[in-house]
């Protein structure tokens, strides 16, 4: 591993600096280093990478539109994720609710109203049957 990481270092020497031996010992590992290491030593020459195509300003550019395009995507993707998690949420509690109300009127006595006035009107037995199936429908509504 150790060889491994010189070499790394090595290859990103640039040809200014010293030279670099390639030397192979007895047992046939390999082993790099900035003097002949043995009778067997070969200089070693990193290949110089190539220059790269086009003008740097234009990739420069090119990078930068990608990263925009990646952010604004990004920015998206959270505020999707974000208003749906905010929805579920609102529905899990709009599901509570409409249990506690259906609950509510299966187990009171009477049901009520306000009139104009603000007085209690007592519901009738009809009037009660669609307050329970209003209910139920807010029930399957949001909890389904």
């Amino acid at each position: 591993m150790r060889h491994k990481i010189l070499l790394v270092a090595l290859l990103g020497c640039t040809p200014l600096q010293a030279a670099i031996y390639k030397c192979t010992d007895a047992q046939g590992d390999t082993q790099y280093s900035d003097g002949p290491c043995g009778h067997n030593a070969t200089e070693f020459v990193p290949k110089v990478a190539p220059a790269p195509a086009g003008d740097a300003t234009e990739r420069m550019d090119k990078t930068q539109r990608l990263l925009r395009a990646y952010d604004i995507e990004n920015a998206e993707r959270q505020r999707r994720e974000t208003a749906a998690r905010t929805a579920r949420a609102e529905a899990e509690n709009n599901c509570i609710d409409a249990r506690e109300r259906l609950r509510s009127i299966t187990r009171a006595r009477a049901l009520y109203r306000l009139d104009e006035e603000g007085n209690r009107v007592v519901l009738s037995f009809d009037e009660r049957a669609v307050a329970e199936e209003q209910a139920g429908a807010a029930v399957q509504h949001w909890c389904d």
